[in-house]
């Protein structure tokens, strides 16, 4: 049988609507077309939460979790960021993180990259749990006119961009076509320190 081998992850932090998501899926393409490694999306607690949440909502509310409308989202969304609160304040951080523990596959021949993390509130949250126990790589991303949504954006991201391994600007672009060109260095430099394995803060 092959050998298994573990990879450290990549987590993306930034505020909302900055791009995480998107230097997300083109770094899982460079990844694959450039060096022949499988990287895949990882969610730190989006997942963790939809499962908690699933039979709650279609009992009480007859809303699926995983398949539901706009409006629908709309609705279940702040149920979802309290419940992943609440969840946080009794485990120090950590209810989620532990989920992601459980689970024996994690990085096993494959990247994982977490385009959300949000919070650095305790000792051993989830800027720790990346950089310390993991050994993993953190992007900080800003972008002009993207501001903080809310106090726990603004407070939580002012420290991850301190510990953060790479900050990246990045440019403001009309359309997907024009990301690439902009953006193709930075990804480079990402998958350059990644793959040099010399990162750690």
């Amino acid at each position: 049988m092959p050998k298994t081998h573990f990879y450290e992850p990549i987590g993306i932090a930034g505020n909302a609507f900055v791009g995480k998501d998107t230097l997300c899926n083109y770094l899982i393409q460079e990844f694959k077309n450039k060096h022949k490694i499988k990287a895949k999306r990882c969610s730190i607690a989006g997942d963790t939460i939809r499962k908690d949440l699933k039979s709650l909502l279609l009992k009480k509310a007859s809303i699926d979790i995983y398949h539901n409308y706009p409006e629908e989202k709309e609705l279940i969304r702040p149920i979802m960021v309290e419940y992943g609160r609440l969840m946080r304040k009794l485990t120090q951080g950590r209810y989620f993180i532990n989920q992601i523990e459980t689970k024996k596959n994690f990085g096993a021949n494959f990247i994982p990259i977490i385009p959300d993390i949000r919070y650095s509130e305790y000792p051993f949250d989830e800027d720790h749990w990346l950089l310390n126990e993991k050994n993993g790589l953190l992007i900080y991303l800003e972008r002009k006119d993207i501001k903080p949504a809310n106090f726990f954006e603004k407070n939580n991201n002012k420290v991850l961009k301190q510990r953060a391994n790479i900050v990246i600007n990045v440019p403001n672009f009309n359309n997907m076509n024009d990301y690439l060109p902009k953006m193709q260095k930075n990804i480079d430099k990402i998958v350059t320190t990644y793959l040099s394995g010399i990162f750690q803060p």
